[in-house]
Formats: C-alpha cells, sequence, structure tokens
C-alpha cells in the first residue's frame, strides 16, 4: 500500500482521470505554469494562459523507460 500526500496554499489542483485528463476549476485569468507528477516517471512543466473565458489546455507525455534485457 502507499499513500502520496501533496500540501498546498491554494486550492488549484487535479488528478487526471482513467484517461490521463484533467480539469482544474475556477482558475482567474493568467499566465500559470503548471506542473504534471508521475510517481515513477518524474515531473514537468507547461505554462499556459488562461483567458477570460476560463479556457486553456495543456498537454503532458510521459515516456516509459526502456525495460531492462
Amino acid at each position: 500500500m502507499k499513500a502520496y500526500v501533496a500540501v498546498m496554499t491554494h486550492p488549484y489542483f487535479a488528478v487526471t482521470g482513467d484517461d490521463g485528463s484533467f480539469t482544474i476549476d475556477n482558475l482567474p485569468a493568467g499566465t500559470y505554469t503548471i506542473e504534471a507528477w508521475h510517481e515513477r516517471l518524474g515531473t514537468q512543466t507547461a505554462e499556459v494562459k488562461v483567458g477570460a473565458s476560463g479556457a486553456a489546455s495543456a498537454n503532458f507525455s510521459f515516456k516509459t523507460p526502456a525495460k531492462k534485457k
């Protein structure tokens, strides 16, 4: 059994769905650096600009390491 705890000073976070999609609700307009974290594959960051409509998107692609022979 494993558990991960993240403590943040803000309410803006998401956990991905089974298909990898995520939504962060009620994020004010602005430019943000977001970070995706995977327990074995590390982290990736992306800068996104959220407009007045509240819509923005970011795509992350984690590569699994090659299997040892």
